[in-house]
């Protein structure tokens, strides 16, 4: 059976970079090696190292974020978003001393990529609604003065959710805390106002935020593997020093190069705004009385992200069902080949799915298959 993958928060809807025959995106592996010709025309030899600086695609990244004030010297590049989490860990954190801040439910990768580099993890989860809880974060600083990361997704996984930059000001200015704030933006293409939200807005004035984004998400590139850090050019200078050399190899420039180009970002914004298009659809047919009466709740948190976290609630008490939500997800999978994202163990998560955005037609399977799961569960 065909497997219709809706748990990995890719861009469903394709990638931004596209050759020029090919202008409406429709992705077709027949045309794979034209595209690679297409990007690769003119370029270096593979048999020579990749640029360690990478100057060329970090003033191509920089031009996108000037309205912000970035220059190539607040740019430091890794392979995704994970590499660049890693890396500020590795890079900020003495092992079996220090410590980071989360604040659950959220991205699982902080936590294990601390327990790797022996760093403790201190949690302040979020509020019900999945507002930071800045009273219990200034209390947790208080408490230990070890604490040199604090990781905020903005928006959240699974959250969906924004920090408002008061927020995460109100953190930056606590006089207790001495170290970084990490604002993770993987999703902020899928906000409502990315320019107005993201705390790139912030990097002027604050020397100890980084701002990690990625080309995974909005752009459709996670199999590229590119994150950024972007800092205080201090900050990523003392990155770049730590970051294994020639990370970045000659295609991954190259192509991501492609992707921030002028045609690339007309693309991105145009999958961008089809994906919020079959996110706002797909809310809409699950509020759907013919599938609410079968046990669906309203997704949690404000939906600012390429998935949303859908309550699986027990028909009589219409309250959140984790057995129930834990069968809709296998039956899911071996019934009608749908792989979704089981969440209930996290925090406020109870009986929860999270389902990736996918196609107008992997939408409308996804509501097909989980109103003719929910009538036998």
């Amino acid at each position: 059976m065909f497997l219709r993958c809706q748990n990995a928060n890719e861009n469903s809807l394709g990638t931004c970079i596209a050759p020029p025959s090919k202008p409406n995106n429709t992705w077709d592996s027949s045309y794979t090696n034209e595209l690679l010709a297409y990007a690769f025309a003119g370029t270096t030899a593979l048999n020579r190292y990749p640029s360690a600086l990478q100057a060329q695609l970090k003033n191509g990244i920089a031009d996108t974020k000037r309205e912000f004030g970035i220059t190539s010297q607040n740019i430091c590049l890794g392979t995704g978003a994970a590499d660049i989490i890693d890396l500020i860990i590795r890079t900020t954190c003495r092992p079996g001393q220090d410590a980071i801040l989360v604040p659950p439910p959220t991205f699982g990768l902080y936590q294990v990529r601390a327990a790797l580099n022996d760093i403790d993890v201190v949690s302040s989860p979020l509020d019900a609604s999945f507002n930071l809880q800045v009273t219990d974060v200034h209390g947790k600083l208080e408490e230990n003065p070890n604490i040199k990361l604090i990781f905020l997704a903005s928006p959240g996984n699974p959250t969906g959710t924004l920090i408002s930059l008061q927020d995460i000001q109100a953190v930056l200015d606590f006089p207790g805390f001495h170290g970084y704030v990490v604002v993770d933006e993987a999703y902020i293409d899928y906000s409502n106002s990315p320019d107005k939200s993201t705390a790139l807005n912030l990097l002027a004035e604050y020397q100890n935020i980084i701002v990690v984004q990625t080309f995974s998400k909005g752009p459709g590139l996670a199999g590229l593997r590119v994150g950024i850090a972007f800092s205080h050019p201090e900050t990523a200078n003392m990155l770049d020093k730590v970051q294994m050399p020639y990370t970045i190899s000659t295609p991954t420039s190259i192509l991501a190069q492609a992707a921030i180009s002028s045609n690339g970002k007309q693309l991105q914004k145009r999958l961008v705004r089809d994906v919020i298009a079959n996110r706002e659809s797909l809310s809409q047919a699950l509020a759907d009385p013919n599938i609410t009466e079968l046990g669906v709740g309203k997704p949690l948190g404000s939906g600012e992200a390429n998935f949303i976290v859908l309550p699986i609630l027990n028909r009589e008490s219409q309250t959140h069902d984790q057995a129930r939500a834990e069968l809709a997800s296998q039956k899911l999978q071996e019934d009608h080949g749908i792989s979704v994202r089981l969440i209930g163990m996290m925090t406020h998560c109870d009986g929860c799915l999270r389902i990736t955005i996918g196609t107008k037609h992997d939408n409308d399977k996804f509501v097909e298959g989980i109103r003719k799961v929910l009538e036998v569960i």
